[in-house]
């Protein structure tokens, strides 16, 4: 990856410190990780959105005055000296920030850096550890105006409608290599002086801080401070592609994510800060809460939306099994009373329901199909001419049909049962 800065098509405007700007809210988040390789992390940011108490908090006049503050400090000098110089630098130059009257922010700005660096200096001289310092990128974001500075090769990017530019200037021997016409662009990932650092805090009681003019924002801008352990892993478009409309909580973790599964070689820090507050997805609704949600909460939103579906088409084929069961069985039919005695005392022949016709007006008898009307009132429509008629019919003896209104008939003689032949036993 290359450390130069790149050629961007965003064309932020300058900011005016004449007037004061309108207000747009910010929605924030902070976030380090030490990486898969190193021991400890030396990284420091500010604000922490973390656990555990954060390194300053201004007060609300502060704020209002001076504006939201953004720092990213990555330590040198092993472990546990990297992590108390970033961590010390980065508590004075908050401090001294909030402390200072302004009104030019930018100029305050460069001086809680400067600060930082005096302060930081002389701690590490009385503590023996000279061999310690850290880099710094910090922005003040006042209104719609982000004010930037830099020392080292931590990084402040700004991404508008997905385009990404690099708003700091690396201080690496490799950057001077580029500067100087020895190597090209390209070649800066290989090159082995690329983290050889020309400029740090705590390397000299005085430090020259990089100030970039004033940027105008506009709503929907994302303000990035990160440390090399994220831009070594991760190429700047994929780290625009990576943010995109997600909250700045969920970016930071996919930025993390990102750079860990490539290796993560160092410690990893970001703090992202989107000016207008909460953008809504791009697809809008439902459907881009759900692109913006966890892998684990997708997987699990995922398999219930299965078992869901599994239930409903198991819940719809045993309708539609029910309801074929249903057709099949024959449906029972009303006899009167008196008949259901006769067939039960043996006076009556049990007649099949639907093999009789009505001949007549009036009752119907205890024959008649529930499936034909006996009688067409005047005032309906008259029955459908294609009555299905059964293809062979069974007529009880005797072979008169009964009529409408007729007692039950009289039993059929008792038909004399056949003896059985009988086998003589043998002798």
């Amino acid at each position: 990856m290359t450390r130069n800065h790149p050629p961007q098509p965003i064309q932020p405007q300058p900011g005016s410190q004449s007037k004061q700007p309108p207000a747009l809210p910010l929605e924030m988040w902070g976030a380090t990780d030490k990486g898969r390789e190193r021991e400890g992390n030396e990284d420091s940011i500010y604000p922490h959105s973390g656990p555990g108490p954060s390194l300053f908090e201004p007060r609300q006049e502060h704020l209002d005055q001076k504006g939201q503050l953004l720092v990213v400090a990555d330590g040198v000098g092993g472990a546990k000296a990297g992590s108390e110089a970033s961590q010390w630098a980065i508590r004075r130059a908050v401090e001294r920030y909030y402390d200072l009257p302004g009104p030019d922010l930018g100029a305050d700005l460069r001086a809680a850096v400067e600060h930082a660096n005096n302060s930081l200096y002389q701690y590490l001289q009385s503590t023996g550890t000279r061999e310690a310092g850290s880099t710094m990128t910090a922005v003040v974001i006042h209104g719609d105006t982000l004010y930037v500075a830099n020392v080292g090769d931590s990084r402040t990017y700004l991404i508008r409608n997905g385009q990404i530019a690099q708003l700091t200037r690396d201080h690496t021997l490799t950057q001077r290599k580029i500067d100087q016409g020895l190597i090209r662009p390209e070649q800066a990932e290989l090159d082995p002086d690329r983290s050889v650092l020309t400029r740090s805090l705590g390397a000299g009681p005085t430090v020259q801080v990089d100030i970039f003019p004033p940027l105008q924002l506009a709503s929907g801008d994302v303000v990035l401070l990160c440390s090399d352990g994220l831009t070594d892993m991760v190429e700047d478009a994929e780290i625009a592609r990576l943010v995109g409309g997600s909250s700045p909580k969920r970016a930071a973790q996919r930025l993390i994510a990102a750079a860990n599964k490539r290796g993560g070689f160092d410690n990893i820090s970001v703090v992202i800060a989107r000016a207008g507050g909460k953008k809504p997805p791009a697809d809008g609704g439902l459907l881009g809460d759900i692109r913006q949600m966890p892998r684990q909460q997708k997987t699990i939103l995922l398999v219930g939306a299965v078992l869901v579906a599994a239930a409903l088409c198991a819940m719809a084929a045993l309708g539609w099994w029910m309801h074929g069961w249903r057709q099949a069985t024959p449906t029972p039919t009303s006899v009167p009373t008196a008949t259901v005695e006769a067939v039960l005392t043996g006076t009556a022949p049990v007649v099949a329901p639907t093999t009789v016709q009505p001949t007549g007006a009036g009752t119907p008898s205890a024959a008649t199909s529930t499936l034909q009307p006996t009688n067409t009132p005047t005032n309906t429509p008259p029955p459908p001419t294609h009555t299905h008629t059964p293809t062979a019919t069974w007529t009880p003896e005797p072979t008169e049909t009964p009529q409408s209104g007729s007692g039950p008939r009289p039993p059929k003689p008792p038909t004399q049962p056949t003896a059985k032949p009988t086998t003589k036993p043998e002798d």
